[in-house]
């Protein structure tokens, strides 16, 4: 993606525009839609993070967890995908993370 053309550039001046449509840089311009140029690359080009939307860490049984992922299309798509990382908290403290296809793997 061109994040000058169709990303966010840089996230100190957005403006929310219509609820989940995009951002407008200042008080105005053009809409951007794509992800922040600024919270993806560091000032030497290289990626600073992998691109995320949300994580969430619940101190629940994966069985429950992978239950509910299943019985909602779209929450199995957005974790299947990885737009969404769920994270477990078990009762030793230790952290799971869910990948697809009900697949629990120890975070780093």
């Amino acid at each position: 993606m061109d994040n000058q053309r169709q990303g966010c550039g840089n996230k100190v001046l957005h403006n929310v525009a219509g609820g989940t449509i995009g951002v407008l840089e200042g008080n105005g311009g053009d809409l951007r839609i794509g992800l922040s140029e600024q919270s993806l690359r560091d000032s030497n080009g290289g990626l600073q993070h992998e691109p995320l939307r949300l994580s969430a860490f619940i101190e629940a049984p994966t069985e429950v967890m992978d239950r509910i992922i299943g019985n909602s299309t779209i929450l199995g798509q957005l974790v299947d995908n990885r737009w969404l990382t769920i994270a477990q908290i078990a009762p030793d403290g230790s952290l799971l993370e869910r990948r697809a296809q009900n697949r629990w793997v120890l975070m780093c």
